[in-house]
């Protein structure tokens, strides 16, 4: 597990996210690298299908590794569990795990309802799928609605996303040290000050119901 090396102060626990609004959530981003599969399937899999609201998620893996991924929560979640493809609409209740190799985004090209978009581009993102990539395009649909969660994993994929996330009034939750294998991507947000709040995943897991749950 890793550990805080530095001085970052974030608030922890469910009471960081008290004072936050909950019913003006529309949609849920989470950006996951190395160590985030596991938790990924324990959280999502112990949410009720009745969510008002889509989760998207990109989590950095190759494509067989993806599928077999959006099938293993499938398999034990309530919630209706895709291996995105393009085009599909998205829906309030359903979780869309991207595809490796591939950015997920979200646009509303013609008006209506919002749809995925898949694409290796931008090809200066190095990892794909990315969370920015991901986490820009929802706060572009959606400004000021949604809730991103950056999880355990290398680097700083998803503090660019995160920052434009919480400038526009959204939530922005970061997975807390104690509980990351690898501390990067959580650092990131939390070093750059766009963190709301600093969750373990069973914290996580509250908050999603919190808010994301029918009214």
């Amino acid at each position: 597990m890793s550990s805080l090396t530095e001085t970052i102060s974030i608030p922890t626990g469910q009471r960081a996210i008290d004072g936050l609004a909950t019913d003006k959530i529309r949609l849920v981003t989470i950006g996951a690298s190395t160590g985030s599969p596991n938790l990924l399937r324990n959280i999502l899999s112990n949410l009720p299908a009745d969510l008002r609201v889509p989760i998207l998620v990109a989590q950095h893996m190759p494509p067989r590794f993806t599928e077999s991924l959006a099938r293993s929560i499938a398999r034990d979640a309530a919630l209706t569990v895709h291996h995105a493809e393009e085009g599909m609409p998205v829906l309030p209740g359903v979780v869309y795990i991207a595809r490796g190799h591939q950015h997920m985004s979200v646009w509303r090209g013609d008006g209506t309802r919002p749809k995925l978009h898949l694409s290796p581009e931008p090809v200066e993102k190095i990892y794909r799928p990315s969370a920015d990539v991901l986490f820009d395009s929802a706060d572009e649909v959606y400004p000021g609605r949604v809730l991103s969660v950056v999880m355990s994993g290398i680097g700083t994929d998803g503090v660019e996303g995160a920052t434009r996330v919480r400038r526009s009034g959204g939530v922005v939750i970061a997975q807390h040290p104690d509980s990351c294998v690898i501390y990067g991507m959580p650092r990131a947000c939390d070093r750059a000050g766009v963190s709301n709040a600093s969750l373990t995943p069973e914290e996580i897991r509250l908050a999603l119901l919190r808010f994301a749950s029918p009214a």
